[in-house]
Order: structure tokens, then sequence, then C-alpha cells
């Protein structure tokens, strides 16, 4: 096994590469494709999705909880969204498969494909099984949690009924040491299994787990870069948000009349001065969404990338 590798994650995604404008053009593809899926759903489902509003409304004005009957069941047309709404579900995630597996394969391997590097390839299919196996995880850390929850309620109940007052007392001690133990677990196998999609990228085979093997010896590496990565997010969304408000209030204030009318005051923040730098922040924060994606999509390359190259991992044959 080679030599361990620094790992210098956190901006490995924007590393100068011998050709540019990949990781660019990969996004690009994706928010085209994304808007014109999104706008063939509308499309498609425009009664369906304008007769749920009505009947939303229809619901909300003539509900009576003494009487539930006395509501009218949705329209046909709102049923047929319920099997369009899971069509649609099903296409957004392998577009992000599809659009993660084209970040992750030019990163660890160099390679391109498809359109703008996104394909309907082997790797967008080991990437989408691994959401899968993501949800599958969830579900089974959520019935673990209420397992623990459930018999650490039954023995408050079970020493309520005994009166012990010092029992109690520790149980009321040991409950926010319960919440953060499991937190704390949970957190360990995130980033333990983080790598797993990069990881089945670098071995050319769905390695889900084999991202165990990759994270070991990485774990304080790998949270410091994700809580970095974070961090910066949260303070460009923080200072994006007040550059709604600055631009609101200046654009609002410098046309306010106190004698408006409510209709003409919303006439105000409907206005171009007001409306133009807000859709430009918007823009910006959409922005940063991508680039926090690609920093996170190149955390997990890197470190997939660290394991080829140390011999803890292996292309399948």
């Amino acid at each position: 096994m080679a030599e361990k590798q620094p790992l210098n994650a956190t901006m490995f995604a924007f590393k100068k590469r011998e050709r540019g404008g990949v990781l660019l053009g990969a996004t690009l593809a994706y928010v085209v494709l994304a808007f014109a899926m999104f706008g063939i759903f509308a499309a498609l489902n425009w009664q369906g999705a304008r007769d749920y509003m009505m009947w939303i409304t229809s619901f909300s004005q003539s509900y009576d909880p003494a009487n539930p009957s006395s509501v009218a069941p949705p329209p046909a047309s709102v049923m047929g969204l319920l099997p369009a709404y899971f069509l649609l579900l099903f296409f957004t995630y392998v577009l992000l498969a599809s659009y993660e597996a084209a970040c992750l394969r030019w990163m660890i391997r160099g390679e391109t494909g498809g359109l703008f590097g996104l394909s309907l390839g082997a790797d967008t299919w080991r990437v989408y099984a691994g959401y899968w196996m993501w949800f599958l995880l969830l579900i089974a850390a959520y019935i673990a949690c209420a397992v623990i929850a459930l018999v650490f309620m039954g023995s408050i109940f079970a020493v309520g009924s005994t009166g012990d007052a010092n029992a109690m007392t520790s149980l009321g001690f040991a409950a926010p040491v319960l919440f953060l133990v499991i937190l704390l677990g949970l957190l360990f196998f995130a980033v333990r299994l983080a790598p797993a999609a990069a990881t089945s990228i670098a071995r050319k085979k769905f390695a889900f787990f084999d991202a165990w093997t990759v994270t070991k010896g990485r774990f304080w590496a790998l949270l410091g870069s994700f809580v970095l990565l974070w961090l910066m997010y949260v303070v460009a969304v923080i200072v994006l948000s007040v550059g709604i408000g600055v631009a609101v209030g200046m654009g609002a204030g410098g046309a306010y009349n106190p004698n408006a009318t409510p209709e003409e005051a919303m006439d105000v923040f409907a206005s171009p001065q007001v409306l133009a730098p807000v859709l430009v922040i918007y823009g910006l924060m959409i922005v940063a969404a991508f680039v926090w994606f690609l920093a996170l999509f190149g955390i997990n390359a890197r470190a997939a990338q660290a394991a080829l190259e140390e011999g803890k991992i292996t292309v399948a044959s």
C-alpha cells in the first residue's frame, strides 16, 4: 500500500486541470434539462394542478370538523397528479445521479462523455442505486432511534411508577447525553459513508460500503472539510440574504408614500428598482448552491482518488 496522501479536499473540485469548463458544462446542461423536465411536467399536468389549488381553496373554506363528509372529494384530475408526481420524482433523481456521476467521473478518472458529461451509462445507475441505499439507511436509522426513544420513555414511566426521585433525576440528565450520543453516532456514520457514490465511480462497480475503507484514517480530515464547506455556504447565504434586505429597503424606501393604498404599496415591491436587484441576488444564491454541490462532490472525489492512490481500493476488472 502506498504512503498516505495529504487530502486537501475542500477545494479539490476547483483545482486547475488540463481541460477547463467540464464541470461548468455539466452544471449548465443539468440546469437546462431540469428546467425542461419541470416545464414538461407543468404543461402536461396544468389542469390537474389548477384543479388541486381550487380544491384546496374549497376545502379550507367549507371544512367542518363536526361533519368531515361535507367536503367534496378531489376531482379525478387531482388524483392523476400522484402517478405523474412519482414519475417526475424518478426522473429528477436520475438526472441528479447523472449530474453527480458526470462530475465525479471527471474529477476522479478525468473522463467525459454523453451530453456535456451527462449520460445514462453505468456510472449514473451506480450513483442512483446509492441514493436508494441512503434512503434505506435513513429508514433504518429512524427505526433505531424510535426504538431507543421508546425504550427510554418506557424506563421513565417504569421509574416514575416507583417514585424514586434520584432515579428520575438521573434519567433527566441522561436524556440530553443520549441525544448527543445518537447525534454524534449518526454524524460518524454519515462521514464514513459520505464518499459512497465517489467510491462506486472510482471502482467502476457499485461499491457503496467500500466507502468505509476509503474513509479509514480520514474521518477528521473529511469532517473538517465538510464543516468548513458548510460554514462558507452559511456565511454566503447570510451575506446574500442581508443584500436582499438592503436592496428591498433601498428600493422601496425611495418610492415610499405614507398615503399609498395597499395595492400601490405592493406595486412598489414589484417595481424594477426593487425586483431587479432581488432577482440578481437570488441568482447568486443559486450559483452559491451549485458551487457548494460541486465542492461537496469534490471532497468525496478526492477521498476516493486518494484511496486509489494508496491501494485501499482498486478498479474492478
